[in-house]
């Protein structure tokens, strides 16, 4: 069960009615990394070569689509974007990436001028007030520099949440309990041999018409239960499961992915 505004029991309504097709919905797309650390960051890097702006986002992670239908879960939540933005007298720290860039040697080239031109400055300044009785040495200069936009990754986390009813119709808990051990899986790392393991899944997040994500990870994900529980087949049933997910962005959500919403 993926399409949980079609199919789930987050609703009283029968799965045939049209009602549920006017839902509010988010997609939830999952991909499976394929590469190592390594040779993802390579293959990152390598996208830089590449022109189209959606070319360059699509290859910077090595992802495999996971087979199937997408999940499409239904969303209720007030916000749905919020971000800061910052101008600061230094390069953004994720322009470096660990290395001295070009930019980086520039601006401390730019700030040994600028410190060597305000010396001067004060120094001359200080001669003259010397010269012409004006009094002591200056207290300080300050120069006016222009401000670097500082690129981070501020965008908060798209929070998704919606229940799930055991008590509607037969079948309901079993179904539920199914989609919670499966998007469990999904997003735990899976141990392959004693030293190798599988990533956690990453996503593409489209909330039609108001936000996209082009790689998202979930960075929380938390299932509750509410009500009455009984034990069923081995299994503890509540009255109902909560699913609270949150997808944050493994990019700077720029302006282009507006255009893909």
């Amino acid at each position: 069960m993926r399409n949980i505004v079609k199919e789930g029991a987050w609703t009283t309504l029968p799965t045939g009615s049209q009602l549920r097709n006017e839902a509010p919905r988010v997609r939830v797309i999952p991909y499976k990394i394929k590469s190592t650390q390594l040779a993802g960051a390579i293959k990152g890097f390598a996208s830089v070569t590449k022109m189209g702006t959606k070319e360059f986002y699509d290859g910077l992670y090595d992802g495999k689509k996971l087979p199937g239908k997408p999940y499409d879960f239904p969303y209720f939540s007030n916000d749905f974007r919020s971000f800061t933005s910052d101008f600061a007298d230094t390069l953004s720290n994720i322009t470096d990436r660990g290395t001295v860039s070009v930019a980086q040697m520039v601006q401390n080239i730019g700030s040994e001028v600028v410190g060597a031109g305000a010396q001067i400055a004060d120094f001359m300044k200080n001669a003259k007030e010397a010269t012409s009785g004006g009094g002591g040495p200056s207290t300080g200069t300050y120069i006016e520099t222009p401000k670097f936009y500082q690129f981070a990754n501020t965008d908060a986390p798209l929070n998704v949440t919606f229940p799930l009813l055991n008590t509607v119709n037969e079948g309901d808990a079993q179904k539920n309990q199914k989609f919670i051990e499966e998007f469990t899986k999904l997003n735990r790392p899976k141990r392959q041999s004693s030293v190798t393991m599988d990533f956690p899944y990453i996503y593409k997040v489209r909330l039609k018409g108001l936000r996209f994500i082009r790689w998202a990870y979930c960075d929380n994900l938390t299932f509750s239960m509410v009500g009455q529980r009984r034990l069923i087949g081995g299994k503890m049933v509540p009255e109902a499961f909560v699913c609270n997910m949150s997808f944050r962005s493994l990019t700077v959500e720029v302006a282009n992915f507006m255009d893909q919403t």
